[in-house]
């Protein structure tokens, strides 16, 4: 772990001197016009817990992820994780972009996580300059970080994204549900009838560090899992023991059925806030519809005796033939009410963006 604490601690000294230049006609532009300047020097930094109310003004936190956006949430944990290496893109004093990646599995693989750029800046080939500035950083900082395995998600209904990564392998889609239901309402309806089917069912129960030797078996991994890789909240990781550990001590909660000698479901839940509210992931990895719910129906259950009020929860799945049903069981049994927002997101691994000569950043 020393290696990413240098990574970060070595990070503002560099980059108070990168700048991105464009053309020198625009230099006069108002800042609305920005991304059209001739001259815009954006200096990199890593940020700061005062960035805070900058980088909410420039996120889009209102609509991205259809307003359920976990950066208010999760920022001043980034900005103190030294797994995560958060930076900011500022021009005179005024931040206009962040970039967020984690190192994930132990060092062994870098995640994209997110990256936001200010209104006045959009602009297709703006941003692909910013991403390779950024790429540029991580390289003269520390050039193992981009030898790492890279991970991103992109929506598939904005396909333009996905352009900005070289050497891109799709690795598995990911289908999303969004549910709300009002806690004391859903528990209701789960203490009055059996929302699951009548014959008996496998049991799903909190993952305990003895159930690893069952998910350890190549038959989870080839049957259930893709690659041997696990979603939380959308994230990718390796299914490892170490994993599960950190998972846990992040206080998510992870879910396991009982089945010997080789398990055959897993899941991940976890709450924070939205501008939107209360969202509470819930990621089912299986392929047996009754397994499927009886995962879905413990993270339901648990967060309504956890939290009052509204919740939405957003339901991943690794198996699109459970979507269907799923939604159904959602809708009908626990009287969660459907959201039109279903996304599809295809995760993909990719080689660095940069192409320039290690070293000798384009200034």
């Amino acid at each position: 772990m020393a290696l990413w604490r240098n990574v970060r601690f070595g990070v503002s000294a560099y980059l108070r001197n990168r700048t991105i230049k464009l053309s020198p006609r625009q230099r006069d532009y108002a800042w609305r016009d920005m991304a059209n300047q001739d001259s815009l020097h954006l200096t990199y930094r890593e940020a700061r817990h005062s960035d805070y109310d900058a980088v909410m003004n420039i996120a889009s936190v209102d609509t991205f992820r259809d307003g359920f956006d976990y950066l208010p949430a999760k920022f001043h944990q980034w900005v103190d994780d030294p797994e995560a290496i958060m930076l900011v893109a500022e021009a005179e004093d005024k931040v206009l972009g962040v970039n967020v990646c984690i190192i994930t599995d132990g060092g062994a693989s870098l995640l994209s996580k997110t990256s936001r750029i200010a209104s006045e800046l959009r602009g297709k080939k703006f941003y692909a300059k910013v991403m390779e500035e950024f790429d540029k950083t991580l390289m003269i900082l520390n050039p193992g970080l981009l030898q790492l395995e890279r991970h991103g998600t992109a929506n598939v209904d904005r396909p333009y994204l996905l352009k900005y990564f070289s050497n891109r392998k799709d690795i598995c889609l990911l289908d999303v549900m969004y549910f709300q239901g009002t806690s004391n309402e859903v528990l209701d309806s789960l203490e009055t009838k059996d929302v699951l089917p009548s014959s008996p069912h496998p049991p799903v129960v909190p993952y305990q560090p003895s159930d690893m030797a069952r998910l350890a078996r190549p038959e989870f991994s080839q049957q259930i899992l893709v690659d041997n890789f696990v979603f939380v909240d959308w994230d990718k990781y390796q299914l490892s023991a170490s994993n599960l550990h950190l998972f846990s001590k992040r206080g998510v909660i992870i879910v396991v059925d009982t089945i010997e000698p080789t398990a055959k479901s897993l899941s991940f839940g976890g709450s924070y806030m939205t501008p939107r509210g209360r969202v509470y992931h819930v990621d089912v990895h299986c392929r047996d519809v009754a397994l499927c719910q009886a995962h879905i129906k413990h993270h339901v259950g648990r967060a309504c005796h956890e939290y009052e009020g509204m919740i939405t929860f957003c339901v991943m799945l690794i198996d699109p033939c459970l979507k269907t049903t799923s939604k159904t069981f959602c809708v009908e049994s626990l009287k969660l009410v459907h959201l039109p927002r279903d996304h599809r997101y295809v995760c993909f691994s990719f080689m660095e963006r940069v192409r320039s000569e290690p070293g000798k950043p384009r200034l």
